[in-house]
């Protein structure tokens, strides 16, 4: 009876061994298992933290970089607390650049407003030249306000842009008038065969000072807006060009509406509806009507049958500007009759 006690107790001790053992073993493999899983852990936040850092100093290096020049700006005032900006965006840097947001400033009322630009798309790469145009609306905007305006890139780099400096020009207009006219870009139009309304080559024309003699002719002119006081003006149905004598006399073509076909042709209206011409806006004008429209029909009109002649030329227009009457005479142009 003593011996099979002994035996079983003896059994019963080894069993308990192994169980600590085998728990000991276990406990180091939990242990190193989750060491392992926290070292891994450990390993995989530091990794995305030195990806972060990278990412982000990558995004100031180029943003440092990143070079969007804006140039030529312009702000016209059509209508009161609506205003136009006008600006040429030039990409000057080494990497793509995306606008996302144009802000106005009426710096004399010190009144705000911001235009979303992101669903535009405008993506600008390398090299890349845009023209960017957009009305926005400022309650209680006039012409004669000052105005700033800014982009902000989608890397938060701020652009102002440079207004368009035409002070000088401005003041040599002011000493004959408040507009100005291209000199560049006078020219003049013929009519599609058996019309007497439709224009050929419309809006283009011909870019020209000799006009062929004894035919059926508009002129048109490109005249921009500087006066100083950034008043509108509009011109009326008695405005016209006059192509002086030599010996007395000449003739005059009247101001005229042309309705664009999309085809490369134009038609001239029968009444004229008054032109507007906002602060810093340039438009063409087209003189046609041997007769003032305002008080007659419209009639074409020829050059002179005489050819081989140079005749001055005057642009007289008449209207209003701001509230007040408008009234100048462009001169210093001349064409050849041939």
């Amino acid at each position: 009876m003593k011996r099979i006690s002994l035996h079983r107790k003896t059994r019963f001790g080894s069993s308990k061994g192994v169980s600590t053992v085998i728990a000991t073993v276990f406990l180091v493999l939990t242990v190193f298992v989750l060491s392992t899983n926290v070292f891994l852990w450990t390993l995989s936040q530091n990794a995305l933290y030195n990806q972060a850092v990278k990412e982000r100093n990558q995004q100031d290096v180029d943003r440092l970089i990143e070079n969007v020049v804006a140039a030529n700006a312009t702000y016209w005032v059509p209508s009161t607390g609506t205003v136009n900006v006008t600006t040429v965006l030039v990409n000057a840097g080494s990497i793509s650049a995306q606008i996302v947001t144009l802000w106005v400033l009426d710096a004399t009322q010190q009144k705000y407003n911001v235009t979303d630009l992101r669903a535009s798309n405008i993506n600008l790469k390398p090299g890349d030249r845009r023209l960017l145009t957009r009305v926005v609306q400022i309650p209680g905007a006039i012409s004669a306000n000052v105005f700033n305006a800014w982009i902000v890139t989608a890397r938060g780099n701020k652009v102002n842009l440079a207004e368009v400096q035409s002070v000088i020009i401005a003041n040599v207009a002011q000493g004959i008038g408040s507009m100005a006219m291209d000199f560049a870009t006078f020219g003049y139009y013929t009519y599609v065969a058996g019309s007497s309304t439709k224009l050929t080559n419309y809006p283009t024309g011909t870019v020209s000072f000799n006009i062929p003699a004894g035919i059926y002719v508009a002129f048109r002119a490109n005249i921009r807006n500087l006066d100083l006081r950034k008043q509108n003006i509009t011109l009326d149905s008695h405005s016209l060009l006059w192509q002086a004598g030599i010996s007395g006399g000449g003739s005059a073509w009247f101001i005229v509406n042309v309705d664009d076909n999309k085809d490369g042709t134009g038609t001239i209206k029968s009444t004229y509806t008054p032109i507007p011409i906002a602060y810093l806006e340039t438009k063409t004008v087209i003189f046609a009507s041997f007769k003032d429209l305002g008080l007659a029909s419209f009639q074409q009109l020829k050059t002179p049958q005489t050819g081989g002649e140079t005749f001055p030329v005057f642009l007289l227009l008449h209207g209003t500007i701001g509230a007040s009457p408008y009234a100048q005479n462009i001169p210093f142009v001349s064409i050849f009759i041939g």
